[in-house]
């Protein structure tokens, strides 16, 4: 019997050494050069047409083909809040009825399930469902067709382009709530936008056509209830690492509200409390919202604010036109160093990810975010008057990693109520635990 000498070791994918081959034979197989894992993947692309799916984890769950041109994503959010008030007599004799009171509480303030992709390349979609309160309500659901020849349309349900605070994401924004001012303006509605990116994305332009209603997908009918919103944003100023930069912001609404009644109101920034300040069923022809806009961000330090107004044209013989008003400055700094990152192409803020994520196997810090705000809402003018309502707001964000944030607020919110009744101060205690991926 003839021993043959035992094979070596080599790569066996895809020359396989069989044992009792000749030593030639090994000789042969064992010099052949060997592709590598990355290669014999781009092969089997090629054999299956590009379109085998490959499933990954960026900020949540993505599937795209090889060829990019199929993509989709699972994603959603829940903001779980709880909240502490303490309001003076005043404030008590000028909000509280018989139904309606201050108290402290918790809720879900979002539960959503978003799925949204691309088909074929240069159409996407999207559809978002909200579970908070109980009930299902529509956020996103829209169908996009992307790079035509006058920019990109999207048609459906979305967020009208008004209000650098407004297109950020709730994910994303510093406080627990956005300003007592941003509380009137416009948000989902249905209808069609362009949309597109000028000077190298340096410049943003959008204007879309909305029928204002509500987002639970109800039927919408009836004359007017129109809108025509539109926003330009800049970018004069950024690094190339995008950790400084200066952003400008102009957006504007002209509306005609449901029953040519126009209607606002707003809570002290805080869900859970019933609204400081309300003026509802004013005769309104039609109303324009003005919206300005900027922010400056030097690596850890942030300051932002918004001045807007909002102009009621009253039908023939129903009066005196009407002007109200509010803005809101509020700053923000990193102690651990991270910078509040920028979407070039939409003009508003992106996901914060940590240097070091916390409770992981670095043992880092996370990101902590230390910021205040004042915001100002008037509702008072001429011979309206529906109060004022005025903020101070303290908040300390801890972001765990990525997809975690746990935020705490403070909020002095100080009431000059309708009528002219005596200042009243309520001191408000928040906290919220955020998961989003």
């Amino acid at each position: 019997m003839t021993l043959h000498p035992r094979p070596r070791l080599v790569h066996v994918f895809p020359c396989l050494l069989v044992l009792g081959a000749s030593s030639a034979a090994q000789e042969k197989c064992a010099d052949k050069p060997q592709k590598s894992v990355e290669e014999r993947l781009a092969d089997l692309e090629k054999k299956t047409g590009g379109d085998t799916l490959r499933a990954f984890w960026k900020d949540g769950l993505r599937l795209e083909t090889a060829d990019k041109a199929y993509k989709f994503r699972l994603s959603g959010r829940f903001h779980y809040d709880a909240a502490f008030f303490d309001p003076d007599a005043d404030t008590k004799a000028a909000v509280e009825t018989g139904t309606t009171r201050i108290e402290d509480g918790s809720e879900f303030r979002r539960a959503r399930i978003e799925l949204s992709g691309e088909v074929a390349e240069r159409t996407e979609w999207e559809t978002s469902f909200d579970f908070a309160g109980g009930k299902a309500s529509f956020k996103n659901m829209f169908v996009g067709f992307k790079e035509l020849p006058f920019g990109n349309l999207r048609v459906g349900q979305f967020k009208e382009p008004f209000s650098l605070e407004q297109l950020t994401s709730d994910n994303y924004t510093t406080f627990l709530e956005r300003s007592v001012v941003s509380a009137n303006d416009p948000s989902y509605n249905a209808g069609l936008m362009v949309f597109d990116t000028a000077a190298s994305e340096r410049m943003t332009w959008a204007v879309g056509a909305f029928r204002a209603g509500s987002d639970d997908g109800e039927i919408s009918k009836g004359d007017g209830e129109w809108a025509i919103t539109a926003r330009v944003t800049g970018l004069p100023l950024i690094d190339e690492d995008g950790s400084d930069y200066v952003h400008l912001g102009l957006g504007f609404s002209r509306r005609s509200p449901t029953g040519d009644q126009a209607s606002f109101s707003s809570k002290p920034e805080a869900n859970l409390a019933p609204a400081y300040v309300s003026l509802t069923n004013l005769p309104a022809e039609t109303l324009d919202l003005l919206g300005f806009e900027a922010a400056w961000v030097r690596g850890p330090f942030t300051l932002q604010g918004e001045y807007k107004t909002a102009a009621v044209d009253t039908p023939s013989g129903g009066g005196a036109d009407h002007d109200f008003g509010g803005y809101y400055v509020q700053a923000s700094w990193f102690p651990t160093g991270e910078h509040r990152p920028y979407r070039k192409g939409r003009g508003v803020y992106d996901l914060i990810k940590p240097a070091q994520n916390a409770l992981g196997e670095t043992h880092g810090l996370g990101a902590w975010e230390l910021a205040a705000r004042y915001s100002a809402l008037d509702l008072t003018d001429g011979a309206v008057d529906a109060g004022e309502l005025h903020d101070v707001t303290l908040g300390v964000n801890w972001y765990l990693n990525p997809n975690t944030k746990v935020m705490t607020n403070y909020v002095v919110a100080e009431l000059d109520p309708a009528g002219g009744g005596d200042e009243g101060t309520t001191n408000i205690l928040e906290f919220r635990v955020q998961f989003a991926y």
